[in-house]
């Protein structure tokens, strides 16, 4: 068995909360904005993950949710477009394609 069969994404569940807002993700060359990273806690009760924070990679420099309506937000219901995950030298990345606010 290798790690790659325990990355699941269906084990992080469907409901997730923006916390706070997002960091700028620069190219370490050029120092030009290439994405945004956002900490989002996972709130779906019946993930074994419940409550833990993972960092995840929006790749898109116009969020749906934008920039600004996160300034100020503390946390927010948020839906991650096309979550991936994997790892590399023993540690997990998340990323996504947007970030949509969840409507109540």
């Amino acid at each position: 068995m290798r790690l790659e069969d325990f990355l699941d994404k269906e084990k992080l569940g469907h409901q997730f909360l923006a916390v706070k807002g997002y960091e700028e993700v620069r190219d370490r060359k050029t120092d030009e904005l290439t994405a945004y990273r956002l900490d989002i806690s996972i709130q779906d009760i019946n993930s074994p993950f419940y409550f833990e924070m993972i960092s995840v990679k929006v790749k898109t420099l116009n969020p749906t949710l934008s920039v600004e309506s996160l300034k100020n937000a503390k946390t927010t219901p948020v839906e991650l477009m096309d979550l991936n995950m994997g790892q590399f030298n023993g540690n997990l990345w998340f990323n996504c394609t947007d970030i949509k606010p969840v409507k109540k």
